[in-house]
């Protein structure tokens, strides 16, 4: 999210978030708030599935799932303010049309997939 760094007009927020693919948003948390217009001024939607991952890793790490739609407040509520990254997409939620890499029954040159 631009904030006191300018970004290329095609690289702005809601250029990208126009493709609906899943997005992991770095250095963006203090500006939640734009975020999340930015996200809904692009395909998603007020229900598309979101988490906001604090301090990934870290023994101290929180991840919160929200909607798009309640973004903002999800991170305000948890008093997240640095140290995240947000991820956007329906990969989160419970219908999401896996992949065929990663598809068990799915054959490929490395494994043969298994019956379903």
């Amino acid at each position: 999210m631009e904030g006191r760094t300018p970004v290329p007009e095609k690289e702005k927020l809601q250029s990208l978030a126009a493709h609906g693919a899943t997005m992991v948003i770095f250095l963006s948390i203090g500006l939640v708030n734009q975020v999340q217009q930015a996200l809904l001024q692009g395909a998603y939607t007020a229900s598309t599935p979101a988490a906001v991952v604090y301090k990934a890793t870290w023994p101290e790490e929180r991840i919160v799932r929200c909607t798009v739609g309640d973004l903002a407040e999800s991170v305000h509520k948890a008093g997240i303010t640095k140290t995240a990254l947000i991820v956007v997409g329906d990969f989160l939620g419970t219908q999401y049309d896996r992949s065929k890499l990663y598809d068990p029954t799915f054959t490929t040159e490395y494994r043969k997939g298994s019956k379903a």
